[in-house]
């Protein structure tokens, strides 16, 4: 990871600090002193839309005071994260990307901002993120394009790019995101870091606005999947501000993390490999390769087959339940809205309710056979995308013909609501990563992160940074 302390990963980090060979005010120090030679300017990365210096200097400085005392709160005590500007901070403008919330500051944390806090970490400030969460570019027409750090020209993926660039470029050890339709796997595989979408419910959203209630799931983003069940470790929980948060008992994510994979059963889904770039293809069939040496068993599966097109009816959950939390805004002052997203969830306001309602009814059925499909088979393995990382366009709210494809493979699992992780698996034309998916029966987080555990201990791809 080269000679950046704020290129540690949290892991790596947290032994240092509890060492006494780092304390969190350098490892903060640090990842400011790479914010400022990195992120600003015509060709900066743009990751960051709010820093938030002072406070997380004075939480840097507490957490050096626990070090120093032998009274660290835990692994994250200390560690610098971004946090995507769609997650209430307290006292901080919180934007969610768009004009409409120009002048929003919450007077309460999201409920994860508050578990962070909670367990130490430093909070560096907010990140960019595609209006309202909604896009795969992070090209935001207030803020700016977000620019992928291994290829300056080349978006990072949303809509979570924000914290997905800022980990790669080594701003942070770490990062908050959402995922709806890929916006944290999207995201890690084109800036080739790790990010975990975990089981639905199993993370609170309470302060995280505006989202699609059905379909979306706060996450973690770091630069290994040992990073990302840290995260998780702090993130689980109930959370009585968020009406679909599933009460659970606590569960250590670190714990079997070396288990490894021997004696596993994987299944491949040949029909998202379909339109896959030829470096995508290739880096995947190197990964199965690494996985069947590691003794794993491939086997291939297509949980719905003969189903048709049934992605498309993601279009008819979140766009309505987004719209409804936006409604006043979009009637009263369409104005503060862009296009064509004021147009979207124009649309969204407008879709028959009998239309929604059969969308959510085949979600479940979705569901119910991807669980189904896994009677034998321990876990799903994809691309995380078929694609790689496009060019930045000149209109923020353009949308690409490739974006249905580009979203396929992880909105798969968005609308499983089965636990899902993208790690990096190679870098094709252009220096431009690729991303190993790897999916779990629902709350079967340990797994997933177990697998992709594995395959980092085999593979050197996330140790690789960007020559900025």
């Amino acid at each position: 990871m080269g000679g950046n302390l704020a290129s540690l990963t949290i892991a790596e980090a947290s032994r240092r600090i509890d060492e006494g060979a780092l304390s969190p005010s350098e490892l903060t120090a640090a990842a400011f002193a790479r914010i400022e030679a990195t992120d600003g300017g015509e060709r900066g990365v743009n990751a960051f839309v709010r820093l938030m210096r002072a406070s997380a200097e004075a939480e840097a400085s507490a957490a050096t005071e626990r070090a120093a005392a032998g009274n660290r709160l835990g692994p994250l005590d200390g560690i610098p994260l971004a946090v995507k500007d769609v997650f209430d901070t307290a006292g901080v403008v919180t934007n969610a990307g768009s004009r409409a919330f120009l002048n929003h500051v919450p007077a309460r944390d999201a409920t994860v901002v508050a578990q962070l806090r909670e367990a130490g970490a430093v909070l560096l400030g907010k990140t960019n993120t595609d209006e309202f969460a909604m896009g795969g570019t992070c090209n935001n027409s207030r803020h700016g394009p977000t620019r992928n750090p291994w290829n300056l020209d080349r978006v990072p993926g949303g809509s979570s790019g924000g914290s997905a660039a800022a980990i790669a470029a080594g701003q942070a050890l770490g990062g908050l995101g959402t995922d709806s339709g890929g916006s944290i796997r999207i995201p890690a595989a084109f800036c080739g870091v790790s990010g975990h979408k975990p089981t639905y419910g199993l993370v609170g959203r309470g302060g995280v606005a505006p989202i699609p209630a059905s379909i979306d799931h706060a996450s973690p983003l770091a630069r290994t999947a040992e990073d990302c069940a840290l995260l998780l470790n702090a993130l689980q929980g109930q959370d009585p501000r968020d009406l679909d948060s599933v009460a659970r008992p606590e569960e250590d994510f670190t714990a079997d993390l070396n288990a490894g994979v021997a004696g596993l059963t994987l299944g491949v889904i040949p029909s998202l490999l379909e339109g896959s770039r030829d470096a995508v293809l290739e880096h995947f069939a190197a990964s199965l390769e690494v996985l069947r040496d590691l003794g794993a068993a491939i086997v291939q599966v297509e949980p719905l087959e003969g189903e048709g097109d049934w992605r498309s009816l993601a279009y008819s959950i979140f766009r309505p339940e987004l719209a409804s939390g936006l409604e006043q805004i979009v009637r009263e002052r369409p104005e503060a809205v862009s296009e064509p997203m004021r147009s979207r969830l124009l649309a969204g306001l407008e879709t028959p309710a009998i239309t929604m309602v059969r969308a959510l009814q085949r979600r479940k059925r979705v569901e119910a056979r991807f669980e189904a499909a896994l009677d034998g088979i321990d876990a799903y393995l994809c691309p995380s995308s078929p694609l790689v990382a496009e060019p930045i366009g000149d209109d923020p709210q353009v949308v690409t013909e490739d974006a249905d494809l580009k979203f396929r493979n992880a909105l798969t699992f968005d609308l499983s609501h089965q636990p899902s992780i993208s790690v990096p698996n190679g870098r094709g034309a252009a220096g431009l990563p690729t991303g190993l998916m790897i999916s779990g029966a629902l709350f079967a987080d340990a797994l997933v992160l177990r697998i992709a555990h594995a395959y980092q201990r085999a593979t050197d791809f996330h140790e690789h940074a960007p020559a900025l």
